[in-house]
């Protein structure tokens, strides 16, 4: 496994003639939490398109667990565990904290079960359910929002 679980190399994007951004470099280590700050304008919405693939870099690599992801679609990049939010959050109001967390983890490999399955509420639906509650509750813990789960959303 790779020294860092997320590594930006001189990434950088230009529209037209202006540099958008330039010179990226970042480091992040697993089990760490990160923020990126700066202005308005100063790119760290570009820097996130960049990585999510949203935009696809002028300059510069970036990596996930050490493999090289540069060109890669939105989509694989997701699978990859890097996502794209937005400011303006939706939340399914009439759903608990822990159930709109679960539904963040749909897109996940380990979390996947046939439409059949769901259906008919077989087995593996259950522990696919089950699992996958965990990992979301272990989510909201490292967030201090674990005794919140089971509020409604429009309730936060």
């Amino acid at each position: 496994m790779a020294e860092y679980i997320l590594e930006t190399r001189n990434l950088g994007i230009s529209f037209g003639g202006l540099n958008a951004v330039q010179n990226v470099n970042i480091k992040i280590k697993k089990g760490q939490i990160y923020g990126l700050i700066g202005p308005n304008g100063a790119g760290k919405t570009t820097v996130f398109n960049i990585i999510t693939g949203v935009y696809k870099p002028t300059t510069g690599t970036f990596f996930i667990d050490g493999k090289e992801i540069k060109g890669h679609s939105q989509e694989k990049i997701n699978h990859m565990g890097i996502a794209r939010t937005f400011q303006n959050i939706r939340l399914f109001n009439n759903m608990t904290v822990v159930r709109n967390v679960m539904v963040g983890l749909h897109n996940r490999p380990e979390f996947k079960c046939s439409v059949i399955e769901s259906i008919l509420r077989l087995p593996r639906h259950f522990r696919v359910e089950k699992t996958m509650r965990e990992k979301a509750k272990e989510l909201l813990r490292v967030f201090d929002l674990e005794n919140e789960r089971n509020l409604l959303a429009c309730n936060l």
